[in-house]
């Protein structure tokens, strides 16, 4: 930069601070204008935060521009509008509609209000009066200053301090133009994913096992209202109310079953069982529960629902067991978490944060007491140790404590929450019966498509020839020009439906999974999608035919779904085996948004697997991409080599 761009540069600074400054000032109101405007609904919430965001997208770019700094915009992707289902209903999860604006306004609704940058945005404006406003406010306050008292006090001293301040605020301008680009890039640039250094994970890993020490001396509070509910339930009106009780305790300790896996990596199974369905009315429009004429007949269907539920929670072992542990969680916590939770709240609250409070007060007060003394009182040796030392190392020995304690209180938790090897085995056998009642379906399905099919297709062509061919034979005396293109009819016809059966069989059990494996056929099915596919493979064997369709044909559908739905410019699929488990990953580029509903191609997969003991598990955030991993259980024969390809390469 030369000179001149440099003076022009140190002149134009406090111009746009001024600018900024003021650009900061609008942030409150819109704010409120927002949450105002997104309460009253109308025409959209999104409406409003979507409009909201010029202002951050302003200060981007002035940002930017003046200060020297690139700061793309953070924003997901709009999602696209909806399409209509070959039905004609607009489809939003599981949910249809007939007109397009109700998914396009939930799909605009989730797709502001899940984006991070969002709140970043609010926040932004929030902040920026107190933070970006003073920054870019202060080359310009300087140098209005200085003309100010130029102008009061035209003496030597105040035109001496005039032209300093001026001066000052005309060399503060460029580099406070920076520093309030560094502080709109925190807020309004996309956030760069780091991976934490080792000294700051183990500061975080300890600080937040800190904090679930503090949670788990709070919570059990919670867990005392759940049993003091269920026992009063139990003493008044047991049919009525307990039931209620139990399955709202059961949501709280099915939540404490998640925060404890999360917190401490012991994972707790629910062992609940699954709510059985109410009988069928009698002919009278009567309900009977129970065996044959011991049964107790219900005249209507809320009381029945009532007492089948009442029979439901009774007879399951984990409603008992969850009340143990409601009722257990009180003393265990106090014997585990009281005292890491007083030393860690009492050392950062009481001797850190309020020590620094009055101290700070007695400047100006006059306030002589301070959280020490009362340290020193209930421990007379500390008189000579600092508050803030001995908070520090009271908090420090809670939280070194407090990733043993939580394991602890987890595993006895998993004594009491955990399903018991009889409630595994029924559960087990209640999944196996379900699986076994929808493979039964599926089976049936399959074999009406088959035989719709070939009654349709394959049969009806063959009827045909045969026809043709009799029509031949009566003109081939008189005509035997016309007989041979007759015949030549028939002959294409019968080669129609030779493609009909082929495809048919193909769809049945495809060939080249017969002949060459899955990992072929996986890669046959790469090669004939529309879009760029990658394959990798790493199977140390083959799995058991029935295995090696199911996976075949889910990942064909899910590839069907990519070429469909995703809007995708690449996909792979990754056919791996690890620790007794099948696994196939499909993964796309696409925009996301994908939704495991009930009646979709997904949900037929997952029955599709059900059989297997396998599971779908998807990932499919608004924007992408979008993972679809399959997982059996299985074993694998004759060692094969591992290879990977790609969409035009070689099988080989």
């Amino acid at each position: 930069m030369g000179r001149g761009e440099r003076v022009v540069a140190y002149a134009r600074a406090p111009v746009r601070g001024l600018a900024l400054a003021g650009l900061a000032l609008l942030g409150p109101p819109l704010l409120i204008l927002i949450f105002v405007g997104a309460h009253a609904g109308l025409p959209s919430p999104a409406f409003f935060v979507e409009r909201g965001r010029r202002l951050p997208a302003l200060a981007r770019r002035l940002a930017a521009r003046w200060g020297g700094a690139d700061l793309p915009s953070p924003y997901r992707p709009a999602p696209p509008p909806p399409t209509r289902d070959p039905d004609g209903w607009y489809r939003d999860g599981g949910a249809l509609f007939r007109s397009a604006f109700p998914p396009a306004y939930l799909a605009r609704l989730r797709w502001i209000f899940r984006d991070p940058a969002t709140v970043r945005d609010l926040a932004w404006m929030a902040l920026n009066p107190l933070i970006g406003g003073p920054l870019a406010a202060l080359a310009p306050a300087l140098i209005a200053g200085g003309l100010a008292t130029a102008w009061l006090h035209p003496s030597p001293d105040g035109l001496a301090l005039a032209v300093a301040a001026a001066l000052l605020g005309i060399a503060l301008g460029p580099p406070l133009l920076r520093a309030h680009t560094r502080w709109t890039r925190v807020l309004l640039a996309p956030r760069a994913r780091r991976a934490p250094g080792r000294v700051m994970s183990a500061v975080g890993r300890s600080a937040a096992a800190g904090a679930h020490v503090c949670a788990s001396a709070v919570l059990p509070g919670v867990a005392a209202v759940f049993a003091l509910a269920q026992v009063l339930a139990i003493a008044l009106m047991p049919v009525r109310l307990w039931p209620e009780t139990v399955l709202g305790s059961r949501r709280f300790v099915s939540w404490r079953r998640a925060q404890i896996g999360a917190w401490t990596g012991v994972r707790i199974a629910e062992p609940y069982r699954p709510e059985p369905p109410l009988p069928q009315p009698e002919p009278d429009g009567t309900y009977r529960l129970g065996w044959g004429p011991v049964g107790t007949v219900y005249r209507t269907r809320a009381a029945a629902v009532r007492a089948r539920r009442f029979e439901w929670t009774v007879r399951d072992p984990a409603s008992w067991r969850d009340l143990a542990w409601l009722l257990l969680e009180v003393p265990v916590a106090a014997v585990l978490f009281a005292v890491p939770a007083l030393l860690i709240g009492g050392g950062l609250i009481l001797l850190c944060w309020l020590w620094a409070w009055t101290g700070a007060l007695s400047l100006i007060s006059g306030l002589t007491w301070s959280p020490g003394d009362v340290l020193h009182a209930a421990v007379p040796a500390s008189a000579n140790i600092p508050a803030p030392v001995a908070g520090l190392a009271a908090a420090a020995l809670g939280i070194a404590a407090a990733p043993a304690l939580l394991r602890c209180h987890a595993l006895l938790s998993r004594a009491l929450l955990a399903p018991t090897r009889a409630a595994v085995l029924a559960n087990r056998v209640d999944t196996l019966t379900s699986s076994r009642a929808r493979i039964s379906d599926a089976q049936a399905a399959e074999l009406r498509r088959i035989e719709r099919d070939l009654h349709d297709g394959a049969q009806a062509r063959w009827v045909a020839v045969g026809m043709t061919l009799g029509a031949a034979e009566e003109l081939i005396d008189r005509d035997p020009e016309a007989a041979k293109a007759v015949i030549a009819g028939a002959k294409n016809m019968s080669v129609a439906a030779l493609g009909e059966l082929r495809e048919l069989i193909r769809g049945i059990h495809p060939p080249v999974l017969a002949d060459r494996g899955l990992a072929d056929a996986v890669r046959t099915l790469a090669m004939d999608a529309p879009l760029e596919a990658e394959v990798h493979v790493d199977l140390p064997g083959r799995a058991a035919a029935p295995i090696e369709a199911a996976v075949y044909f889910a990942v064909s559908e899910l590839l069907a779904n990519v070429a469909k739905h995703a809007a995708a410019s690449q996909v792979s699929v990754a056919l791996t085996y690890e620790n007794g488990l099948l696994r196939a990953t499909v993964t796309d580029d696409g925009q996301g948004g994908a939704v495991a509903g009930h009646g979709g191609g997904l949900h037929g997969i997952r029955r599709r697997l059900d059989g297997f003991d396998g599971v779908l598990t998807l990932s499919s955030p608004p924007g992408g991409p979008t993972t679809a991993t399959l997982e059996i259980p299985c074993a694998l024969s004759s060692p094969k080599t591992s290879t990977s390809s790609e969409k035009g390469s070689p099988t080989s």
